[in-house]
């Protein structure tokens, strides 16, 4: 009887201790945690910013300098680079021109550049009727300046895309208002050798 009543009381004790330690609060949980990343998206205006480009280099343009320059001239980011014109208000298939090669002013080689424009619908509406009276078909008409106008005559030599060989051509120079008679020293594939007195729009006339 003694011995049961000591295993009682001692299991009574491991019982009491077990219930103790689990409401004592100086019994401490550790809990394990890992460290976790979040990756916050960024909002889409911020990454349509970081993607936006400057318009002139949507249109081709190095700088927002050229592209002003290019605009005052009427021409595209490949007309610009390239000094040519490639279209003109109101003209059918027209046929791309540049100016090409060296000029030759007053008969002498220079390193003269002949700038190029895109010309209003009223000057190619009026090449349209230049081209009419000579029976011949306008090809192109583009304005021409010199950077240097003092020069009795300037000889030229414009590259004409498409231009067959031996097309007839005949040029016309819009001056005060009129169109004038020019020269064309050459006509040949791709190109025609025009000798000019000065600037303004000139027109490229296949003759039939």
């Amino acid at each position: 009887m003694k011995r049961f009543m000591a295993l009682l009381t001692a299991s009574l004790l491991v019982t009491s201790m077990t219930v103790s330690a689990a409401e004592s609060p100086s019994t401490s949980v550790v809990v394990k945690t890992e460290t976790k990343v979040i990756v916050v998206p960024a909002p889409p205006e911020a990454v349509e910013a970081s993607c936006t480009q400057p318009s002139y280099a949507g249109e081709g343009f190095a700088n927002a300098s050229d592209a002003q320059a290019a605009a005052q001239r009427g021409l595209s980011a490949g007309e610009y680079y390239n000094n040519a014109v490639s279209s003109a208000p109101g003209v059918t298939n027209a046929m791309p021109v540049g100016q090409d090669g060296r000029i030759l002013i007053n008969g002498v080689p220079s390193n003269l550049t002949a700038i190029l424009s895109r010309v209003s619908s009223a000057v190619a509406s009026s090449a349209q009727s230049q081209a009419a009276l000579l029976g011949g078909r306008l090809l192109n008409v583009v304005g021409v300046k010199f950077p240097a106008a003092n020069f009795n005559a300037a000889t030229v030599n414009f590259y004409v895309k498409g231009l067959p060989d031996g097309t007839r051509i005949a040029a016309r120079q819009y001056v005060n208002g009129q169109w004038i008679e020019v020269d064309v020293a050459e006509s040949r594939t791709d190109h025609v050798i025009l000798i000019l007195k000065g600037n303004g729009p000139v027109a490229f006339i296949a003759l039939p």
